[in-house]
């Protein structure tokens, strides 16, 4: 597995499929960063050949749609897609992996799509960064591979409908921006600014 491979599993963590046999192959990512859509479909075309298309959905929103019968199946047999989301389980190439390279570039990914820190950040607001997601065993195995990389985190609680944990400790939230990061513009920035409020 490749690390854009890697990047991609943990994006999709953010998409939704539409399958009705014969009818409708299709698999769709909404964001606000229409940037981002263009990194995945560099990602998209390197896997697949094809690339999808954006389209803006409403104000300040953008879709990236993937709908090629052949591509939509090679995605769901490697991401393992399960509907509804609570039943979606970490990969098994994910699970397989030993290169430490592909697990960060996993959870980059899961960040990116799913992950969170505060809009607002100054030297008197709160700081964490965050990971939400309704399928827990998911978020047990990002916990489990975090802590392997000295980066620790709260326990997973269930929360608005949604299972999530958080890394509140000053050195963790430092070692994760500086080890796994991110490529999503906006959360990017943020974390720069993170990393720059916490550091003296």
């Amino acid at each position: 597995m490749k690390e854009f491979e890697a990047y991609l599993l943990g994006a999709l963590r953010d998409a939704t499929i539409d399958i009705r046999k014969g009818k409708n192959y299709e698999i769709k990512i909404a964001q606000k960063s229409k940037e981002w859509l263009e990194y995945l479909q560099q990602i998209f075309e390197q896997l697949f050949g094809k690339r999808g298309r954006i389209t803006k959905h409403r104000k300040n929103y953008w879709i990236l749609r993937i709908s090629d019968k052949n591509i939509v199946e090679k995605i769901l047999e490697l991401s393992e897609i399960k509907i509804p989301q609570e039943k979606w389980n970490t990969p098994n190439k994910l699970k397989e992996a030993k290169d430490e390279r592909i697990i960060i570039s996993y959870i980059r990914g899961f960040f990116d799509a799913e992950g969170g820190l505060p809009k607002s950040i100054d030297k008197d607001s709160q700081k964490y960064i965050i990971f939400s997601q309704k399928n827990k065993e998911s978020l047990e195995f990002l916990q489990k591979m975090l802590n392997k990389m000295g980066i620790k985190t709260t326990k997973i609680t269930f929360c608005g409908g949604v299972w999530e944990f958080r890394i509140t400790r000053k050195e963790s939230i430092i070692k994760f921006i500086e080890k796994i990061g991110s490529l999503h513009p906006d959360k990017k920035s943020r974390l720069e600014n993170l990393k720059r409020v916490l550091l003296p």
